[in-house]
């Protein structure tokens, strides 16, 4: 099934491989006549002295060794073609699966074992193509020609000969059945390494600051050494039966000395003949040689392939629809009606209602973990609702194009990500084709171009990977930059100004209210400052809306957010708003 699956997936490039199996078969016929040759010299030259006719055929011999050398060189040219295309392609497709899946796939799967299933295992399939293919296939053709060209000449020569290959073909299955399982184990050990060595890479920071390089050492060290002994338990089952696979090959030398030697002795067959045996000894050797290595990565191919196939057919869980029935470019008016979310058995919001306009700023406070920005993920379709529905412009979002839907969407996360390139390549990220002056204006807006003009190469300086050497309310900066400069109708910030100080937050608010174009802003943070001048507050409260108004109205409430504000501000007093 596997075998079958890289293979009907190679689709056009199948013809390559194809046509590179039919040259091994052209380069087959032309080393079993080499010898054939050697055999008329023996017994038609040398023996009857006749060496007028040496020349002419060593001229042939070396004509049909070049013929032999060219088509090698072709096999192994439209093998390698074959693979490396099919596995560029397939590399292209589970990266753009990769893309299309959603935050709960990666909460699922570990970036190690993802990271491991699109290079070493796809790379395993590409050697299983252009090696183990065409080896399988010329190793099966040589035996299979050896054994008519020695039947034609002495069938009791043959037998013996061949009497040691059923031994070989039960040690090579014996081998088969044993070693995929520790192949197996060896490829989840690896995957298991990978996600322990990215970790330490994306979490170096707080690996010095806790002081737990130690911990963290033994760690691998542990995943290192359960690899090193999975990959010594799979490769003692390959020296288990690799030498006594080598040593029917060797084997085989040894009779058809002996016996060859006996029936040119006896006159059972020539001088010439025995040379022809001899010659061809390679057509059972090599075969039975590579026996073993075959099996060997066949297994490997066989665990990476039903790793990659089950990373290929992941279920995405939420696609574009088949029929585009939203515009293209939205006003902004955004309406969640009755909305449920779950997530297994945890309710993570419970009936939330929002009427928001175009145009206008709302603002969304609560405690931890109280769902905040999982309203901002409906809106994206980061999520999608367990039931109710989030609609703009009166479109529900599932109906829309994901891209179209997310381009008409300006967004600053909760987790900052840089990429490791210059700050400008940054700002422009959602609009790769902007000009400076709005790269420039969108950073002034943020708060973030006199800083950037003070770094090493201005705007072009590179950043580290996730915004090492950033702080981090640089980095938040620079993220809300990107997402202004994209100059989206929506446009969400969720806690984008955590990291920065209350005079900075201050000018961003005013620069953002500044705006002369106004988006629909929704506003995720935890300081009252942040949200007191919104058109409309939402409190959220284990997933239901428990406050909702202007900073006006929540304040006479005098509830979670009147509180806030007042514990905020050093007001709070014990007993105050009880």
């Amino acid at each position: 099934m596997s075998f079958k699956w890289a293979i009907d997936w190679m689709g056009k490039d199948r013809w390559r491989l194809l046509l590179s199996v039919i040259l091994d078969i052209i380069g087959v016929a032309l080393m079993t006549y080499e010898p054939y040759i050697f055999m008329d010299l023996v017994d038609e030259v040398i023996m009857p002295q006749q060496f007028d006719r040496f020349i002419p055929m060593l001229g042939l011999a070396l004509l049909v060794g070049g013929l032999f050398v060219i088509a090698r060189y072709f096999v192994n040219i439209l093998a390698e073609q074959a693979a490396q295309t099919a596995v560029y392609r397939l590399k292209s497709e589970l990266f753009d699966k990769l893309m299309k899946q959603t935050t709960g796939f990666y909460r699922q799967n570990k970036a190690g074992d993802i990271i491991n299933k699109c290079s070493g295992d796809v790379e395993m399939i590409n050697h299983f193509l252009c090696w183990v293919i065409p080896k399988s296939v010329e190793a099966v053709l040589m035996l299979v020609v050896a054994l008519i060209v020695f039947l034609s000449i002495n069938w009791q020569y043959t037998l013996v000969l061949f009497a040691i290959t059923p031994f070989t073909a039960i040690v090579a299955a014996k081998l088969s059945r044993t070693v995929r399982p520790a192949f197996q184990a060896a490829r989840e050990q690896l995957s298991q390494l990978n996600t322990v060595v990215q970790e330490n890479i994306s979490g170096n920071r707080v690996v010095k600051a806790f002081v737990r390089e130690d911990y963290e050492m033994e760690k691998f060290q542990k995943e290192n050494q359960e690899y090193k002994k999975r990959n010594i338990d799979a490769n003692l089952i390959w020296l288990k039966y690799g030498p006594i696979i080598d040593s029917l090959s060797s084997l085989i030398t040894v009779v058809n000395l002996t016996v060859g030697g006996v029936l040119v002795c006896t006159g059972s067959i020539t001088l010439g003949q025995l040379t022809l045996f001899l010659s061809l000894a390679w057509a059972l050797n090599e075969p039975m040689a590579l026996v073993g290595q075959i099996v060997n990565d066949t297994q490997r191919f066989l665990a990476s392939i039903d790793k990659v196939r089950e990373l290929y057919y992941s279920k995405v869980d939420i696609e574009s629809p088949a029929v585009n029935r939203a515009p293209e470019k939205v006003k902004g008016d955004i309406t969640l009606e009755d909305v449920t979310l779950r997530f297994g058995r945890t309710v993570v919001l419970d009936g939330v209602n929002m009427d928001i306009k175009a145009g206008q700023t709302i603002g969304i406070m609560g405690p931890t973990g109280s769902g905040k920005t999982m309203v901002v993920n409906l809106i994206s379709r980061f999520v999608d609702v367990t039931s109710g529905s989030v609609k703009i412009d009166g479109v529900d979002v599932r109906q829309y194009n994901l891209q179209t839907l997310r381009a008409n969407i300006g967004m600053t996360m909760q987790d900052v990500f840089l990429f490791s390139d210059t700050v400008e390549s940054n700002i422009v990220y959602g609009v790769p084709d902007a000009p400076m002056e709005t790269v420039i204006q969108a950073a002034k807006t943020a708060d973030a171009d006199s800083f950037i003009r003070e770094m090493p190469d201005g705007y072009d300086t590179i950043v580290g990977e996730r915004g090492t050497g950033l702080s981090g309310g640089q980095k938040q900066r620079i993220s809300l930059a990107r997402a202004l400069a994209k100059d989206a109708p929506i446009l969400v910030l969720d806690d984008t100004t955590s990291a920065v100080d209350m005079e900075t937050e201050q000018y961003i608010q005013e620069q953002l209210r500044a705006l002369p174009t106004k988006a629909t802003t929704i506003v995720i943070a935890q300081r009252v400052s942040s949200v007191m001048h919104a058109d409309r507050i939402y409190i959220l409260d284990g997933g239901k809306i428990t406050e909702e108004g202007t900073h006006n109205e929540l304040m006479a409430n005098k509830g979670y957010y009147y509180n806030t504000c007042m514990l905020q501000h050093g007001l709070l007093e014990e007993g105050v708003g009880d």
